[in-house]
């Protein structure tokens, strides 16, 4: 007996496992980062602990969007993924200001980094499973066509990318470059809200049903033009729905 796995299972699979290390992740990165004094990895624990949310959003729209086509909701519920990846953009910014002011604040504070080689050895970690995190959920957002789960995905790239900035911060500071851990969690934070940013722009065109690019919609019109019997079209308009394009043409 085969059983068949769909989108959604795959999806959801890859998201509780994706929690359940981004859960390891910034409890260790927020414990040791305070036991070391090293702000960088703090921040890099609430960027872990923002992955949780936002692994949480991916579940929920992944459940939701599945869903079939009703009388409240005609054209499925595709855009549940699309409002989950606005708000995951929006919490990254909010997490990057909180990260910034931390950083700026704490780099005139007088507390000395301890226990380096442990919080350079949590950011070895981190670097290592979120780069294995990011490749197994970018193969499943591939398979799936899911937009959220590709953004989800280089969330998990950047967690990495952030841990490899802590890891020369804190390398710095030990060798007796004062400041470098916290330029390193600032750069961290910027990282962060481009990341939000981006995820919040594109996100917000398909919400407002911004039209495909046009080389698209001129391929899709040369298309409705060869067949058989169509003489002419016009008012021809075109919608993202998730991982779906809706098109209107008379």
């Amino acid at each position: 007996m085969t059983t068949t796995v769909t989108n959604t299972q795959r999806k959801k699979r890859i998201t509780i496992i994706g929690a359940v290390v981004n859960l390891v992740l910034s409890i260790l990165k927020i414990v040791f980062g305070w036991l070391g004094q090293s702000h960088a990895l703090i921040a890099d624990g609430f960027h872990s602990l923002s992955d949780l949310i936002s692994d949480v959003l991916v579940y929920y729209a992944s459940h939701h969007s599945s869903l079939e086509a009703d009388e409240k909701h005609p054209y499925g519920h595709a855009r549940f993924e699309t409002l989950a990846t606005v708000i995951l953009g929006g919490l990254l910014i909010a997490v990057s200001g909180a990260i910034i002011w931390d950083a700026i604040a704490r780099a005139f504070s007088d507390a000395m980094l301890t226990h380096g080689w442990l919080v350079i050895g949590v950011a070895v970690l981190s670097i290592l499973s979120k780069e294995v995190l990011y490749h197994l959920t970018m193969r499943t957002a591939k398979k799936t066509k899911s937009a959220l789960l590709k953004a989800n995905a280089w969330h998990h790239r950047s967690d990495a990318i952030s841990s490899f900035v802590v890891l020369i911060g804190v390398g710095l500071q030990m060798s007796g470059y004062r400041y470098f851990d916290s330029i390193a969690a600032l750069v961290v934070g910027l990282m962060v809200a481009k990341i939000g940013y981006d995820l919040l722009q594109d996100a917000s065109k398909e919400l407002v049903d911004t039209g495909l690019d046009i080389e698209v919609v001129e391929k899709i019109s040369s298309i409705i033009l060869s067949v058989d019997g169509v003489l002419a079209q016009h008012f021809l308009r075109t919608r993202k729905m998730g991982n779906n394009a809706l098109v209107d043409v008379h």
